[in-house]
């Protein structure tokens, strides 16, 4: 299978995802309150618990579709600030647990990839979860659109 061919099947099943989302009230109530049940039926229960499992897996499945078909709004390098903190060209701030989206070389065989992971402080600085030995200083990032930038 083509690549091109796999994201369009998860743009498909992001489609799914949220519909199944909207008929469970997952949206609205993620416990699934909105769901008529007998809460008195040990076996409904039982499929409500396991129901509200795969609901939480599913919406994080469709919020990583998501992510990964949103546009990429800054492509820049990081530079730490008077603050102490790591912020893009156009001002975007990474503190800790941000998500961040960082270019590094893997296998010298292979071109650098794009890696996703987080940012976070180990009470001197910051660092990449993962990644600890790769000082974030001049790192090669991009921020996607939806990601909200300081002061906006």
């Amino acid at each position: 299978m083509e690549l091109n061919m796999a994201l369009v099947q998860m743009k498909g099943l992001k489609c799914r995802i949220d519909d199944i989302l909207n008929v469970t009230t997952y949206d609205e109530h993620a416990d699934l309150r909105g769901l008529h049940a007998d809460r008195k039926d040990s076996d409904q229960l039982f499929q409500l618990r396991e129901l509200q499992k795969i609901m939480r897996k599913l919406a994080d499945i469709g919020g990583s579709i998501e992510y990964l078909f949103r546009p990429v709004q800054e492509t820049g390098s990081l530079h730490k600030d008077e603050n102490g903190e790591y912020r893009t060209e156009k001002g975007y701030c990474y503190r800790s647990g941000s998500l961040i989206e960082v270019l590094l070389q893997g296998d010298t065989n292979e071109a650098a990839c794009w890696v996703q992971t987080k940012v976070e402080h180990d009470g001197e600085d910051y660092y990449l979860a993962g990644y600890e030995d790769i000082p974030m200083e001049g790192l090669r990032v991009r921020v996607r659109q939806g990601i909200q930038m300081e002061g906006e």
